[in-house]
């Protein structure tokens, strides 16, 4: 019984803390602009896209690739540098930074946006959302 009963404890403690990023509060960070992390004092500047989507109209078995270089910033260090990247190998998709932890979700405009443009993407045609979370101990 006392088993049975850690096992539930177990799974209920599990249940409460699930591995998800739409716990956290998010970030749309616009290419080329600086954007602050509320109550943090830290700023990011997105200052890299790799838009490596299924292009449109195309019939894709993968989601694609998604690679951010952004420039953290705080009051009391010099700039870091992180990636975040979805499937890449210079990047992970959750990163710690300047305290923070980030996590990638998403970018947009989508690729059959930008192939409407008529020229090809720049980098302040981008929005990178992201969620941020103090890191754990």
């Amino acid at each position: 019984m006392r088993l049975a009963l850690s096992l539930v404890f177990a799974c209920l403690a599990s249940a409460a803390y699930p591995l998800t990023t739409k716990l956290y509060p998010e970030l749309a960070l616009r290419g080329g602009e600086a954007t602050p992390v509320p109550d943090t004092g830290i700023t990011l500047l997105l200052t890299d896209i790799t838009d490596g989507r299924c292009p449109p109209e195309a019939d894709c078995t993968w989601e694609g690739m998604i690679r951010a270089e952004i420039t953290v910033t705080t009051p009391d260090t010099p700039p870091q540098t992180i990636i975040l990247c979805n499937l890449c190998e210079d990047g992970t998709s959750i990163v710690t930074a300047a305290g923070q932890t980030l996590a990638l979700i998403g970018l947009t405009p989508s690729t059959e946006e930008l192939a409407r443009l008529g020229r090809a993407p720049r980098l302040t045609d981008y929005t990178l959302t992201v969620s941020y979370a103090p890191a754990g101990p």
